[in-house]
């Protein structure tokens, strides 16, 4: 998916349009495991992954994958994006429905689930945040699990804390972090977008100049 910019300039003064057609994949932990092993993300447990925004940036949405047990439903989640899963603060957080789409049921018997949530369009500087869930409400009561995928982020859990050795937790991964996705749109630096635009304005200064100079 690609996010398409659209610059408009007018005559009479100068107008900006900014119009993200479609969000993008702004941070990736690479892809489902559902293999190995995966974090209780209900029941009073809670899993922060962190995540990288090379620059200012909206987040509409995440992707994420869940074991649950055969038939069972996750329908909603707690998220939060915090600075420090320990010492805060709190960006921004809310319980989200999930949208889920069965994967396959691994060779411990859980269905394997992508899942996926809105996010209310959180405006976010270049920086090191963290992504928590929590309070998953799965349709038989049951658990539900984060699949651990071994990607590039770090990992919290609210019973083991940063970072746990994957040889204990998640035998055969070079981390124990999960498999997810943070949806969004890039927000073009104010300086670019105005160099754009007197480029714009020039070439159409330069333009109308020329055309003033041919003959009738």
């Amino acid at each position: 998916m690609v996010s398409k910019l659209k610059v408009i300039a007018v005559a009479a003064g100068t107008l900006i349009t900014v119009q993200v057609s479609e969000a993008a994949v702004i941070y990736d932990n690479g892809p489902t495991n559902g293999t190995v092993d995966a974090w209780t993300i209900n029941f009073g447990f809670a899993v922060a992954d962190s995540l990288l925004l090379p620059g200012p940036s909206m987040l509409t949405g995440a992707e994420f994958t869940l074991w649950n047990r055969r038939g069972d439903a996750t329908a909603t989640v707690d998220w939060s994006i915090v600075e420090n899963p320990t010492a805060g603060p709190i960006l921004a957080f809310g319980t989200a429905s999930v949208s889920q789409q069965f994967q396959f049921t691994n060779g411990l018997g859980y269905d394997v689930n992508l899942d996926s949530i809105a996010l209310p369009n959180i405006v976010l500087g270049p920086g090191t945040y963290w992504f928590e869930l929590q309070n998953a409400g799965v349709s038989n009561g049951d658990a539900a699990y984060w699949d651990m995928n071994g990607g590039p982020s770090q990992v919290w859990d609210s019973d083991l804390g940063y970072n746990p050795d994957p040889s204990d937790v998640a035998p055969g991964l070079r981390s124990a972090s999960d498999s997810f996705q943070i949806l969004g749109t890039p927000i073009p630096e104010p300086t670019s977008l105005l160099l754009l635009v007197s480029g714009l304005v020039g070439l159409a200064r330069r333009r109308r100049g020329k055309g003033a100079t041919q003959p009738r």
